[in-house]
């Protein structure tokens, strides 16, 4: 028997490859643990050189079918050793051969002790089903007559080759449940990935699904994360993704960051599972790569040794059945949320909590209003930036209503200080505010995405008392009040007499909170007999003529020519958001 038949078996399986249907993959290992060693068949090609198939690809194009085959080769010498000029060959089932042509970026030879990968491809004018059985390496001798081949090295095909994004997944091993950490077979990586978020964005451009994974190196040396994307499969259709970090991401021994991708699809889309997969490359040589088929047909077949780069399949993630993407917490109001330390957006020292969460009525809009006050705590001996999280409102059933944060000016939350900042979601009438829950979301470790750092239950706030109300830090109570009409000295006015009101409130603030200069005001508005609004008037917290404990003078902008009784006077919250928007919370309703 010829020796370089002989294999040398590193285990019992292929490595999982572009036949990632049928080839075994990696265990998957817990983050923290050491990767278990590869599972492949190698073979000694010569004395000096070792090959296994990493992978086979067998795909339906327009007008025939493309095979191709990847290689990887070892050097086992102490010296650079040339790659030989074997033909690299498919058996089919039937017995026929076919001989594949070496990518142009094939190197030539390769460094002492060095691994390299060498891509073959060819398209045959075939448009019926071709069963590949084996990979062949055989040696030609065109010096002599009739020109002798002999078969170097047999690699029989045991997978299912890789037939586009259409191909099924379905080898056990090569299959993934939601949160179980995996490793990518093929790549020669110690890198471990836990899927850990899945979230469903409406964006200017579209519907995007996406997938948060936590990479973990657990070597004792830097590792570089190697290529590889994530398409979308639902019934019947695949979505292909892209990573959305951008350039190169290291991890030194033993870190760990989120890296993510997006996947666009339709609004109605429901994604069933997630195909990870591999690129590959292919340059043809200058005219074409064979088979009857032009440069158009294949990827990276065009003349002058164009590269092409095409996408095989490695494992499949099967999805959680509900893809609300994050499990909420119970929340206690006033409590420091426990926020994924991983995210770099909140500095660790500052604890986040919510003080307040209303929901009320706009009845003049036909909708409803939540609003979160949440307060930030600077732990430190030192001034903190003030981080621009954003956050979701999630119902009972899954919808999410995106939150519009108060304009903030101050920069810094000085030390051991606090600082309050609120925002408030537009929700239907038809919500009942029972089974809400509140995602704190990062807006920068996955821009333009969001990734979701926390998610709480959150149980509306009722009011304890009718006479006083809190609007953190400060809580009021208005001890007595009146309104009356006094003659409008403006020459241009229309109405011949004016509303003024009188409130005598009782202030308390909590010390150590800081209070921005957007921080929220007061909004009065009266109403008449027929409860109509007739004018309205605001007092501030801040700066010249500040509400205070005691008599509060409220001038209403609107007018009167004759009087009416009984007046109504709604006391609202109002703070300016980012667009100088005005967002309202109705706090009191004073009746005569």
């Amino acid at each position: 028997m010829n020796n370089k038949l002989k294999k040398t078996v590193a285990s019992v399986v292929i490595t999982a490859s572009i036949m990632s249907t049928g080839y075994s993959a990696l265990a998957a290992n817990p983050a923290g643990s050491e990767p278990e060693a590869h599972a492949v068949v190698t073979y000694r090609l010569t004395d000096l050189l070792d090959v296994e198939v990493k992978g086979v690809l067998n795909e339906r194009i327009q007008d025939g079918t493309r095979l191709g085959v990847i290689i990887r080769m070892k050097n086992n010498s102490s010296s650079s050793t040339r790659v030989p000029d074997y033909e690299l060959r498919v058996k089919t089932s039937e017995g026929i051969e076919y001989t594949l042509q070496p990518s142009a970026s094939n190197v030539k030879s390769i460094q002492s002790k060095a691994n390299t990968e060498l891509s073959f491809m060819t398209v045959i004018d075939r448009t019926d089903t071709v069963n590949l059985a084996q990979v062949n390496w055989t040696h030609v001798d065109n010096y002599v007559y009739p020109k002798k081949e002999t078969l170097l090295v047999a690699a029989p095909i045991t997978g299912q080759p890789w037939k586009g994004g259409d191909t099924p997944i379905t080898d056990p091993s090569a299959m993934k449940k939601w949160s179980e950490s995996f490793t990518i077979p093929s790549l020669i990586s110690p890198i471990q990935y836990t899927p850990t978020t899945i979230n469903k964005e409406s964006t200017d451009k579209g519907t995007v699904y996406v997938v948060q994974l936590l990479a973990y190196n657990p070597s004792s040396q830097r590792e570089t994360i190697p290529t590889f994307v994530i398409d979308g499969k639902a019934t019947g259709k695949v979505f292909s993704g892209s990573k959305v970090e951008q350039g190169s991401i290291t991890l030194e021994a033993k870190e760990e960051k989120y890296i993510h991708f997006a996947i666009p699809t339709n609004q109605d889309t429901i994604l069933s599972s997630l195909n990870v997969l591999t690129p590959e490359k292919f340059a043809a040589g200058g005219a074409g790569i064979g088979g009857g088929a032009g440069a158009g047909d294949n990827p990276g077949a065009a003349a002058g040794g164009a590269a092409g780069v095409y996408n095989v399949g490695r494992l499949n993630i099967l999805l959680p059945s509900q893809q609300t993407g994050d499990a909420a917490l119970s929340y206690k109001l006033g409590t420091p949320m426990s926020l994924d330390k991983r995210s770099r957006l909140i500095h660790p020292d500052m604890d986040v909590s919510v003080i307040e969460f209303h929901m009320f009525d706009n009845k003049d809009e036909g909708s409803k209003t939540v609003s979160a006050k949440f307060k930030l705590t600077n732990k430190t001996e030192r001034p903190l930036a003030v981080p621009a999280f954003a956050t979701d409102l999630v119902s009972s059933d899954g919808y999410e209503y995106n939150g519009i944060r108060q304009n903030m000016t101050t920069p810094n939350v000085l030390p051991n200080s606090s600082l309050t900042v609120n925002y408030f979601y537009t929700i239907p009438v038809s919500e009942t505010g029972k089974g809400l829950s509140l995602k704190v979301q990062d807006t920068k470790t996955a821009a333009p995405y969001k990734s979701t750092i926390g998610a709480y239950s959150m149980a509306i706030q009722t009011e304890e008392s009718k006479d006083t109300f809190a609007l953190y830090p400060f809580e009021l109570k208005v001890n007595n009040w009146q309104v009356g009409t006094s003659f409008n000295s403006n020459p241009m006015a229309q109405k011949a007499y004016q509303y003024k009101g009188k409130f005598w409130l009782e202030i308390k603030r909590h010390d150590q909170v800081q209070v921005d200069p957007s921080f929220s005001g007061l909004l009065f508005e009266l109403y008449n007999s027929s409860n109509q609004l007739v004018g309205t008037g605001s007092g501030a917290f801040t700066g010249l003529n500040r509400l205070s404990t005691g008599e509060n003078n409220i001038t209403f902008d609107g007018g009167t020519d004759q009087f009416d009784y009984p007046l109504t006077v709604k006391i609202y919250e109002q703070f300016t958001t980012a667009g100088d928007q005005k967002s309202k919370r109705l706090l009191k309703v004073l009746k005569q």
